[in-house]
């Protein structure tokens, strides 16, 4: 059992690269909104030829793909 709190956030894919582009920019607008900083790196972007988006998971600039399209953020730091 997972005993931190959770939130999914999920982005639809569309067929054109420049939506997703433009829906990654707005959730990583979101997230900063939030309260989410990894510095230089935006939280959320798409790469046109892997078709994924990608969610960055710390300020040295890591990240995962997201076969999913979505990422699990912790609720309390985004809530605080």
């Amino acid at each position: 059992m997972n005993t931190i709190n959770r939130v999914w956030i999920e982005l639809e894919r569309d067929s054109d690269p420049e939506v997703c582009h433009a829906r990654a920019a707005a959730a990583s607008q979101m997230l900063a909104k939030l309260g989410l900083n990894y510095g230089d790196y935006v939280a959320v972007w798409f790469d046109a030829e892997k078709r994924l988006y990608a969610f960055t998971q710390s300020s040295d600039g890591t990240f995962t793909w997201s076969e999913d399209h979505g990422s699990w953020f912790n609720l309390d730091k985004l809530a605080a």
